[in-house]
């Protein structure tokens, strides 16, 4: 594949393209050319920009006491909705070359792990996609009884065409609900629970898409889009876990309309770092097919403090609130979209993620009664950013008082796995409450007051202006907090991490009343592929105090000694539990659902013995994403922990030379043995090579 990448000249306006990876030869020539032009005292631009700053062949790069790193800037790209997906990038970013080398391409690092060779966006079922919402169900986990590992509660989902028109009905009465007196029961009842999506216009229902995203990207804050259009975003931190990054993007490509990637030129560590991600997305082919929907976001980390716990945690601390206010902003986020934050190993399941994105009946559990934004067109109101006589107070870390939501996020209750997924934690229950979803709030964003209380009433005086019609207006100073210079809470403002620490510790999610989808996804916990990728990991992370100063060799004979004993990388050495994972019986057809509301209804209030039931659920408890069980050559790891360890990954059967076009049907089938797990069903495995054959 040829490619060039956009670089611009320090001192110099113009744009200029070059290959990124230098020849021998034109370095040679051109370095001759250089001290020619120099001797002769003609030179056309100056080879030394600063004292140390050095131009090889239009590239910039820097020298500093960490060393070498190039300039990495990309010029604006548009995707089909006017959306630029490059505008994090467009001011470019220092960064360490790969093996601490500026003229190594990506794949040279000396970690690199190649794509699947079938790597592109999971085909999910159509009923998984899009659910049949005024049948459908949502489950929510039932604290009440045994801790969550009984059944959980089943709540009705409906069409958000219905929910509108049930809304319209509601209001006539004038009546009032509280959300945040609620019992997590109370709000999952059989009912209509009121929630005002703030949405008063037509079906837009025969618009194109590019017609009507386009609209509503160029849209005024204060303007509500069709809430049966609403977006999904996903907002992660990459440290550099290929392999989980491509089963990130292929699982949810088909449901999630933008992933904006945050990565920092230095780990949590505090050490310098290269941009993987973004070098990867701008310099090779490997998510040309995911790239319509990805948008970098490369920072520079300016935090440099102590907490108590180590100087990791203020870094991601910062992480977590910057990629939530910066992505909001790159995806020009607009009322009722919604946006979910966490790590790249903590996995919804793709088939709530589609019940949430498509249908309505679940919002009052995160926003409560919820609302839209006014107009600023129309007079008598106003925003608190802008005018303080609206006496607008905020709590002791910033925080403005104004009653938006019940809760900062409704959680996903996930399966903690480690190392692969025949290794929990806890096989009778999830035990992380992440990832985080929570819906945009213009008003929120321009500093209005709403309507309607979740949890009390607040008077306010307001007089009229339209900050809309001011170009300095922030329209998401709501969703920004004014001091991110350190991670001491000192500014004001929205503080991005409270979106996932509000349902960290899974405990307390009872007594909090806070409502959690149960059985909803996965955290693929330490699911690297080779130990000097657990190595990199330990000694990049907030967490890399942990193993003190040890040697590398003795790190890495840890971490084995953990894997083969199945104990947490962290701490202490806490022992995990072995479980068998669950297979679709076709290869084709997936797994299959049932989540109609009459038929979960019917069997958790008559609590009878149900024995099929009871195979769907527990077979549902030990299900694993599409991506992994349609390709456990490429995921063997993720299958049976011993590959990586005792076992050999495919990319180092197969030769290098041979990764980009191997096809696994043609290989010998005493290769296939090898590379293929036992734990992999015989049946499944049959049906996976005739498949990948046609």
């Amino acid at each position: 594949m040829s490619f060039t990448q956009e670089y611009q000249l320090i001192d110099n306006p113009s744009i200029v393209k070059k290959p990124p990876q230098l020849k021998k030869q034109k370095i040679i020539k051109y370095s001759l050319l250089v001290l020619t032009i120099v001797s002769l005292g003609i030179a056309s631009f100056s080879i030394l920009k600063k004292e140390n700053e050095i131009l090889v062949e239009e590239k910039i790069i820097i020298k500093d006491n960490e060393g070498e790193k190039i300039l990495i800037k990309a010029k604006p790209r548009l995707d089909k909705y006017g959306v630029d997906l490059n505008v994090n990038v467009l001011d470019g970013i220092y960064t360490m070359g790969f093996n601490n080398d500026v003229e190594a391409k990506v794949e040279d690092w000396k970690l690199y792990t190649p794509p699947c060779p079938y790597l592109q966006p999971v085909k999910h079922a159509d009923n998984d996609i899009n659910p049949v919402c005024e049948k459908s169900s949502l489950q929510i986990a039932n604290f009440e009884k045994n801790n969550g590992k009984d059944l959980p509660y089943v709540m009705p989902l409906n069409t958000i065409s219905n929910q509108l028109e049930k809304w319209k009905e509601w209001e006539k009465k004038n009546e009032t609900i509280l959300y945040g007196n609620q019992s997590v029961k109370e709000l999952v009842e059989n009912k209509y629970h009121p929630f005002d999506y703030g949405y008063t216009g037509e079906n837009t229902e025969n618009i194109t898409d590019k017609k009507y995203y386009n609209n509503v990207i160029n849209s005024r804050m204060d303007e509500v889009p069709d809430p049966r259009r609403r977006r999904l975003f996903s907002f992660i931190l990459f440290n550099a876990e290929y392999d989980l990054l491509d089963l990130y993007l292929s699982e949810y490509y088909d449901i999630i309309d933008y992933f904006v990637i945050y990565e920092s030129n230095t780990t949590f560590s505090g050490n310098p770092k290269p941009l993987y991600f973004t070098r990867t997305l701008l310099e090779t082919d490997r998510y040309d097919k995911f790239k319509d929907k990805l948008i970098p976001l490369p920072v520079k980390i300016i935090v440099d403090e102590d907490n108590g716990r180590g100087k990791g945690f203020p870094k991601e601390h910062l992480a977590r609130r910057t990629v939530i206010e910066k992505g909001l902003r790159s995806v020009h986020a607009r009322h009722g979209d919604l946006f979910m934050h966490g790590d790249l190993d903590e996995m919804p399941k793709a088939h709530v993620l589609s019940r949430l994105k498509k249908c309505g009946g679940w919002e009052h559990l995160q926003a409560g009664i919820g609302g839209g934004p006014k107009s600023f067109k129309n007079g008598n109101v106003d925003s608190y950013f802008i005018n303080p006589n609206m006496n607008v107070t905020v709590n002791g870390k910033g925080e403005y008082n104004v009653d938006y939501s019940r809760n900062y996020s409704i959680s996903f209750l996930s399966w903690f796995h480690e190392y692969s997924f025949n290794i929990i934690q806890n096989s009778k229950v999830g035990t992380v409450a992440h990832p985080n979803l929570s819906i945009f709030d213009a008003r929120r964003s321009l500093g209005q007051l709403n309507e309607r209380k979740n949890y009390n009433k607040r008077d306010s005086v307001s007089s009229y202006s339209d900050p809309l019609l001011d170009p300095n207006f922030d329209i998401y100073q709501g969703y920004t907090y004014t001091d991110n210079t350190n991670d001491l809470k000192k500014g004001k403002g929205y503080i991005g991490e409270y979106l996932r620490f509000d349902t960290s510790k899974v405990p307390e999610l009872k007594g909090k009343k806070k409502a959690t989808i149960w059985n909803s996804g996965w955290h693929l916990s330490s699911f690297l592929p080779t130990i000097d990728q657990f190595y990199n990991k330990i000694s990049s992370y907030s967490h890399f105090q942990s193993y003190g100063k040890k040697s590398e060799e003795t790190i890495k004979k840890d971490i084995i000694n953990r894997i083969k004993n199945h104990q947490y990388i962290y701490g202490s050495k806490k022992k995990y539990n072995s479980v068998n994972s669950t297979f679709p019986l076709s290869y084709e057809n997936g797994y299959e659902y049932n989540f109609n509301y009459d038929y979960w209804n019917e069997r958790i209030t008559s609590k009878n013995n149900d024995i099929g039931f009871k195979k769907y659920i527990n077979d549902m408890k030990r299900e694993i994403p599409t991506q992994v069980w349609k390709h456990p050559i490429c995921y063997s790891f993720m299958i049976d922990r011993d590959y990586g360890i005792d076992k050999k990954l495919w990319w180092q059967v197969i030769p290098k030379e041979d990764w980009k076009t191997v096809k696994f049907e043609e290989l010998d089938s005493e290769i296939i043995d090898q590379l293929v797990s036992p734990n992999y069903p015989e049946s499944l495995k049959k049906q996976m090579l005739k498949y990948l054959n046609i």
